[in-house]
């Protein structure tokens, strides 16, 4: 075998053996779906030098950036891609194999192709399965993420769960923001997700490409005895510059973008009064 193409085939099968890994990982606390939030404050100017202003969105909203429907990703691309060289190399050397008479080097190849073939169909097949919002934690483990994928599925917009009161933010990339929140006194749960956007159940991949028009966002549950409202939007605006749009620090893109997703008419007075007031 020529050292290229042994070059190349070791290339892919690391690729092949870290999505694997990746595709069987256990389910954390997220929810790939959208929040379905009534209105949102959020800042629309990019330049510093400009004044924070608010705007009040519908929920259905028709200027929600993306696509109507799912881009698949580089990942799915490129294992469609493998999983058919794979195939197409197996029509040729399976009946070399069955012969009896195959060298060792058909054998391996065979063995090699086998291998690429299963992994990627594997890939591909985990890659399109929709999450079970049943599978994930729930507030015993201090996860908002099974309530909220319920609420979510239902197209349930919730004020309130049990005693405490629910809050959605978006402030960049999510976990980061998730655990600059688990940190504040009164935080009961979180969980991540995604919120606005075009499709349902978007994928981590198909936002991350910025296609699908959702943000990275996180819903909470807090109790309004210990932590106020107003608490939880300076938490959100000190992590971040209001007047740059699409962006949070080293974060660029649509994805990126922060807002306030309220749940009530209070928290959006709430909300305008905070911003007006930056």
């Amino acid at each position: 075998m020529a050292p290229m193409a042994v070059v190349r085939r070791s290339f892919v099968l690391l690729t092949l053996s870290m999505s694997l890994a990746t595709a069987f990982q256990p389910i954390r606390r997220s929810i790939t779906t959208s929040f379905t939030q009534p209105t949102s404050v959020r800042s629309t100017y990019p330049h510093p030098t400009t004044t924070t202003t608010t705007r009040f969105m519908s929920s259905d909203d028709d200027n929600t950036p993306g696509l109507p429907f799912a881009l698949p990703s580089l990942n799915q691309i490129f294992f469609v891609w493998l999983t058919g060289v794979a195939g197409s190399r197996l029509i040729k050397l399976a009946p070399l194999a069955a012969s009896g008479s195959a060298s060792q080097s058909i054998l391996i190849n065979v063995a090699i192709n086998v291998v690429l073939f299963a992994g990627c169909l594997t890939v591909l097949i985990n890659s399109l399965r929709g999450i079970d919002y049943t599978a994930l934690e729930g507030l015993d483990s201090k996860s908002l993420a099974n309530q909220a994928g319920e609420w979510a599925s239902s197209d349930i917009i919730p004020t309130t769960y049990k005693e405490y009161k629910v809050a959605t933010f978006a402030g960049g990339c999510f976990w980061g923001t998730e655990l600059h929140f688990q940190r504040i006194e009164g935080m009961m749960a979180t969980c991540i997700g995604y919120t606005q956007g075009k499709i349902t159940e978007p994928s981590y991949e198909q936002v991350c490409s910025g296609t699908t028009g959702h943000t990275e966002g996180l819903q909470l549950l807090y109790d309004p005895t210990i932590c106020s409202y107003e608490r939880l939007l300076t938490a959100l605006f000190a992590t971040l510059d209001p007047t740059l749009l699409n962006r949070v620090k080293n974060d660029k893109g649509t994805q990126y973008r922060h807002g306030v997703y309220t749940h009530s008419l209070e928290q959006a007075q709430s909300a305008s009064k905070f911003v007006e007031n930056l």
